[in-house]
């Protein structure tokens, strides 16, 4: 588990202080200038912003911090964000929206920064951002954005200058608070205080983490494809067919089939390889039938 550290009060009073200074400073430039160096200021703005999440968002998708990731994305809806999506191996860890927002199609196969300023139903803008994670190793990720433009087409200047200065605000006080709480955190080892779930020789795994350990080498896994280890290991040794893996692992998808259960049975195999060579031999394929999982030194593993 993380152990969280407190900020002493003067800190966070002289932080929100700092806050609200360069709110002010950032409304009285933009004020300043032209609309159309504006939208550039602003579409600068807005990117630093999104990195500064990508960066955050790494860290909790690294450390299998799912609940942090969800509960980050909610957060920047209290700001001026319409849309928070992140993804990664063609999978969505988190999609939260504002009610009647849909966002445009996830590109995939991307490893440039975008930013489109982009029509909402209603007619009103907004600034539409992708980006990569910096993900240090495993499959690659995204990071898709839309963040509300709409004053960009006002006529009164004044008053949306100032709504412009209050968003920003809320933003950087969201994303500052966020990335407190970030630096505070020290992530524990896997395991470390925890009983596992299941333990099958030296294969471990943790439901509460979501956590999963190979001789006490930690498995990176999607949530997915920790449903599906999950799954096998609760009975070692069953045959499970393609049936009662997409009822555990796509219990919502109507559109999930023997190709999605035998790519994650894949991708699965090649987590535990990368791990220990060898370890893929875990998992069998009892042909016309489903998948098992043997144990490590049924497997012909030991712990060096």
């Amino acid at each position: 588990m993380a152990r969280l550290t407190l900020l002493p009060r003067w800190a966070l009073a002289m932080g929100v202080a700092g806050l609200l200074l360069i709110t002010g400073l950032a409304v009285w430039l933009i004020a300043a200038r032209s609309g159309g160096q504006e939208l550039a200021e602003f579409e600068e703005r807005s990117l630093a912003y999104a990195r500064a999440f990508a960066d955050a968002a790494a860290a909790w998708i690294a450390a299998g911090n799912q609940e942090m990731l969800a509960a980050a994305a909610n957060f920047m809806l209290l700001g001026s964000a319409l849309f928070v999506q992140v993804s990664r191996d063609g999978e969505l860890l988190a999609d939260e929206r504002l009610p009647g927002v849909s966002p445009p199609e996830l590109p995939s196969g991307t490893d440039q920064e975008t930013a489109r300023l982009l029509d909402l139903p209603s007619g009103d803008k907004y600034l539409d951002i992708v980006l990569p994670l910096p993900l240090e190793e495993g499959p690659r990720g995204l990071v898709h954005l839309g963040l509300d433009a709409s004053w960009l087409g006002a006529a009164v200047r004044g008053r949306i200058l100032l709504a412009v200065g209050v968003g920003v605000g809320i933003d950087l006080l969201i994303l500052v608070a966020l990335l407190l709480v970030l630096r505070r955190l020290r992530p524990a080892k896997a395991g470390e205080g925890t009983q596992p779930s299941v333990e099958l020789g030296g294969l471990r795994i943790y439901d509460d983490g979501k956590l999963v350990t190979l001789f006490g080498e930690p498995v990176r896994l999607s949530p997915k494809q920790f449903t599906l280890l999950r799954l096998l290991a609760s009975s070692p040794g069953k045959v499970f067919s393609d049936r009662e893996i997409l009822r555990e692992v796509w219990p919502d998808s109507r559109y999930a089939n023997s190709k999605d259960v035998k790519q994650y049975v894949y991708l699965v195999r090649q987590r535990l390889g990368k791990v220990r060579p060898g370890a893929e031999g875990m998992i069998v394929t009892v042909p016309g039938f489903g998948y098992k999982l043997i144990p490590p030194d049924e497997a012909g593993l030991t712990e060096c």
